[in-house]
């Protein structure tokens, strides 16, 4: 396997439109100068997701092509030759901006994850997987902007996990068709849910009532992450608090009784954004 030389084009960062990620932040705040950085980036975070979700391929071959990403993270950390053009380009990112590599370690672990396990157990396992899946992105783009101190990270840490948490409500329906259930099955179990409504768009009582303890659960996580954005100066600043306000916004819209998870989950409009980007100034400017 050989990642394409046309990476830039193939994984430019408008494709971010198409996914609900983290790796928006930063795409238009941190300047001119980083875009070859974000986009380098991102495509390592979008190709791994392809590889681990897209397409027909066996489970054998989607752990062999993320392996090829994890040897070239090697070959990376020992300053050994590299032959193929993308990991060349990454290389030298990490190094012009002293990037810990550990962060994209954590990603091939999520791909790991994705590939081979379709449902956790519990809570905690999901936890897990979004401190390698999500809560790297954030980490990376903080460390872009010099803004990566431990209680920043920490607060970054709660709003990706949050965005996650929400990601997976909003996607239910989607995973499922790839075999893929983000509730865990103690949860399932406790509050009596049948897993076959979602494929059969029935969001009935249970489900009804395991959405708001979902949402409450998650508020509760985003609060831990509330207050960056202002604590940021500039730009950053002020995207990082329209995240933080799109995201309680989508909260407040899932814990509505007619919000049906299965139908329509709650999406954040372009007007939604005009109004969030106005408040967010104020907010910038109080």
């Amino acid at each position: 396997m050989r990642i394409t030389q046309n990476i830039k084009n193939q994984y430019k960062i408008k494709q971010t439109k198409k996914h609900y990620e983290n790796f928006t932040v930063g795409s238009l705040v941190l300047g001119i100068e980083m875009k070859e950085a974000i986009t380098t980036l991102y495509a390592f975070a979008r190709l791994g997701d392809d590889i681990a979700d897209e397409g027909n391929k066996s489970k054998k071959d989607r752990l062999k092509e993320i392996k090829y990403l994890k040897d070239h993270l090697k070959k990376i950390e020992k300053n050994q030759k590299i032959n193929d053009p993308y990991f060349k380009i990454l290389k030298k990112i990490l190094i012009k901006y002293n990037i810990k590599i550990s962060n994209l370690y954590k990603f091939i672990n999520a791909f790991n994850k994705d590939i081979n396990h379709k449902q956790y157990s519990r809570f905690n396992g999901l936890i897990k997987y979004c401190e390698d899946a999500a809560n790297p992105a954030g980490e990376l783009i903080l460390s872009l902007a010099k803004k990566d101190n431990k209680e920043n990270i920490r607060k970054s840490n709660a709003i990706c996990t949050a965005l996650a948490l929400i990601n997976f409500a909003q996607g239910a329906v989607e995973d499922y068709k790839k075999g893929r259930i983000y509730f865990p099955k103690d949860e399932i179990k406790e509050f009596n849910l049948n897993i076959k409504d979602i494929e059969k768009r029935n969001f009935s009582a249970q489900w009804i009532r395991y959405k708001k303890f979902w949402v409450n659960r998650n508020y509760q996580i985003l609060k831990e992450g509330l207050g960056l954005g202002k604590k940021i100066k500039g730009r950053l600043g002020l995207e990082i608090q329209m995240i933080e306000l799109a995201a309680l916004l989508l909260v407040e819209r899932m814990k509505k009784n007619d919000c049906n998870l299965f139908i329509n989950p709650p999406k954040i409009k372009t007007l939604d954004w005009i109004f969030i980007f106005l408040k967010a100034a104020t907010l910038k400017l109080s």
